[in-house]
């Protein structure tokens, strides 16, 4: 199975944080990242589940 890796520019551009965010969540275990070649590398599968559990649903989008 290939992983979807980007590099952590690439990811703080997907994710919309900065990478003070970005590396408190990876020292937290909440993103998963990979060291190849002296660069840092993030699962954007992780930063996907991230980004899902941390959504939060707009107060004028309820269905009744």
């Amino acid at each position: 199975m290939t992983k979807r890796l980007a590099t952590i520019k690439e990811v703080c551009a997907y994710a919309k944080m900065g990478q003070t965010r970005l590396y408190e969540k990876i020292h937290a275990g909440i993103v998963i990242a990979y060291k190849h070649d002296h660069k840092t590398l993030i699962d954007l599968d992780s930063v996907d589940a991230m980004l899902a559990n941390e959504l939060v649903p707009w107060p004028g989008n309820s269905r009744n």
